[in-house]
């Protein structure tokens, strides 16, 4: 991933802020992914847990690998983790997109939520997600809208449209199965290993 379009750890309050949830309902996020009991799943640039934890609950007794680059995200993780109740189903992981640190075939699911804009070579991201997925484990790609309101999210020229998401995902050996908007800020994209 590029250091311009990388999150930067320092701006965790946006990761955080009470609106996220108006531009990222988990809830109906995971239900459009089909996130449910028994897969186990990869979230990747996993930043500071805001689907990790909600996936892990849904997930158990399957895992869920929280793939991020910044060990200091991963170690905030690491803190809700700590508290009573929390899921442990939770593995943090090391990695990025092209690397992930997952072993071969271990996920039938892989999330990315505000990641795709950031990826610098999406075939190689595809190519690293088809080597830890199962035979038919799902893609699901969640970002910012290009013609969305800014702010909130990245710059409206590192965003991509959900047409070339799909053209990526199809061209990487993924079918896609949905593709729709979430909100006014973001869309969703659902892959199947094809």
């Amino acid at each position: 991933m590029s250091h311009e379009r990388r999150f930067d750890p320092k701006s965790l309050q946006k990761l955080e802020a009470p609106e996220r949830g108006q531009q990222f309902p988990v809830d109906a996020i995971l239900d459009a992914a089909g996130v449910c009991g028994g897969l186990n799943v990869a979230d990747i640039g996993a930043g500071s847990g805001y689907f990790t934890l909600p996936i892990a609950r849904r997930v158990a007794p399957g895992k869920v690998y929280a793939v991020d680059l910044s060990t200091e995200l991963l170690d905030v993780i690491r803190g809700k983790l700590a508290v009573d109740g929390a899921p442990e189903n939770v593995q943090l992981v090391v990695g990025e997109d092209s690397a992930t640190g997952v072993a071969e075939g271990a996920c039938d699911l892989i999330f990315l939520s505000a990641v795709w804009h950031e990826i610098d070579n999406h075939a190689d991201a595809l190519r690293e997600f088809r080597r830890i997925a199962t035979a038919k484990a799902r893609l699901v790609i969640v970002d910012w809208c290009p013609g969305g309101i800014h702010p909130p999210g990245p710059p409206l020229e590192h965003r991509i449209a959900r047409a070339e998401v799909e053209r990526a995902l199809e061209n990487g050996g993924w079918s896609v199965r949905k593709s729709e908007l979430v909100t006014a800020w973001t869309y969703i994209v659902v892959g199947q290993r094809s």
